[in-house]
């Protein structure tokens, strides 16, 4: 019966991450790409930006050609970003701050 419960509560809380998870995300992809831009530029000081640069700068081509932030738009950035800063191993921190640098400086459309 105590396998029974932990099992239960164990699925319970599954199912209770993935539903957080999914709306985080949801609420995110719903914002306009100048919302993402205008949002990044009230977070994000310009020092906090510059770091980003300096960030993706160092990092960024280590593994591949660097592509400058105006040649993609926010959507496909906002697609590619979330992989590499996980593959370059920056921080939580680091990686918002290339994420700010960039989408700052990304096509709209």
């Amino acid at each position: 019966m105590k396998k029974l419960l932990t099992l239960f509560a164990f699925a319970s809380l599954s199912v209770f991450m993935a539903n957080c998870s999914s709306s985080k995300s949801a609420a995110s992809n719903k914002m306009t790409p100048e919302a993402k831009v205008a949002d990044v530029k009230k977070n994000f000081t310009t020092q906090q930006m510059e770091e980003g640069k300096v960030l993706w700068q160092a990092n960024c081509n280590k593994c591949h050609k660097m592509f400058e932030p105006e040649s993609r738009n926010v959507e496909k950035w906002e697609r590619v970003l979330p992989r590499m800063i996980n593959r370059s191993k920056l921080t939580e921190t680091q990686g918002a701050m290339v994420r700010a640098y960039i989408l700052s400086h990304a096509k709209l459309s």
